[in-house]
């Protein structure tokens, strides 16, 4: 055996030891300090004030909290690269339709060890292409990608956005039709929602497409139901809020003049809570409607 003493030029004092040890504690402390973590706490706040404002319908308020936290995100992400930074950036883009940007985002994600990533980046490449189709006028194929992100996709945000971009190209489509092609086209469209609703009931959106299409098919006291239930779960935009607001106006105007007296009394009734309950000043006039 070779004794120590063989390597006298490379033997450490107990003071040189103590100081290499502190500096490597220091260098950890540094690292994992709230201060390295402070851009990664701010970009999930933004992200999340985003997520309340959304919520409460605040469109502008929601885009300028997302388009912070993708900014906070990329800058922190230059300094110390992780899976949470690339996840919350990459769902900032897709909240702000910047599909291909959200698919770099999760693939850096997923290779930083976030194992969903892969599939999210999958699903917003799909998106994306979709999105790109419509821009260009192909209709048919943009349909095609939203129709398998319906059928497939686990991933919310883009799931939301193809039902909504499915269902308004479907809808916009079977009004040229001839009637028994259009009843096809919206009873095929209908059983999807209902695929849907069937996997996530809590989704106020997937009630306001269906609402949309069971109006579409004149089926008036549904629409009214569905819209009701879609109000009360939340929808993502505030553009998407007034548009449903303004199908429980007109269904409310069919209803109140159609129904049999028994059952109309009830429904009136019932529509005066609803109403009260959501802050209007009148059966027919939402908070966000001018005088």
């Amino acid at each position: 055996m070779i004794p120590v003493s063989y390597f006298p030029t490379r033997t450490l004092s107990f003071a040189r030891v103590r100081s290499a040890v502190l500096a490597l504690a220091l260098a950890i402390s540094v690292a994992f300090s709230p201060a390295c973590l402070t851009g990664l706490r701010r970009a999930k706040a933004h992200y999340a004030a985003g997520q309340e404002h959304a919520a409460a319908l605040r469109t502008e308020a929601a885009v300028a909290a997302w388009k912070k936290a993708r900014l906070e995100a990329e800058r922190a992400s230059l300094k110390r690269p992780s899976a949470q930074l690339f996840t919350v950036k990459g769902l900032a883009e897709t909240n702000l339709g910047l599909w291909r940007e959200a698919e770099a985002s999760f693939l850096r994600a997923f290779r930083l060890g976030f194992d969903k990533a892969e599939a999210w980046a999958a699903d917003a490449a799909l998106a994306g292409l979709a999105a790109s189709f419509e821009e260009l006028g192909l209709e048919a194929a943009a349909l095609r990608l939203h129709a398998r992100l319906v059928d497939r996709s686990e991933f919310k945000p883009a799931l939301m956005f193809a039902a909504e971009r499915r269902t308004s190209l479907v809808l916009a489509g079977a009004a040229g039709l001839p009637a028994k092609e259009r009843e096809r086209a919206l009873a095929a469209l209908l059983k999807a929602l209902d695929r849907l609703l069937d996997r996530d009931f809590a989704c106020g959106l997937f009630h306001y497409l269906h609402a949309q299409v069971d109006a579409h098919l004149g089926d008036t006291a549904r629409a009214y139901e569905e819209a009701v239930m879609a109000r009360e779960l939340g929808l993502p935009t505030g553009k998407i809020g007034r548009d449903n607001d303004n199908a429980l106006v007109y269904c409310y105007t069919r209803l109140a003049a159609a129904l049999p007296e028994g059952e109309r009394a009830a429904f009136l009734a019932a529509h005066a809570a609803w109403t009260r309950a959501w802050g209007w000043r009148d059966e027919r006039t939402p908070p966000w409607k001018k005088e």
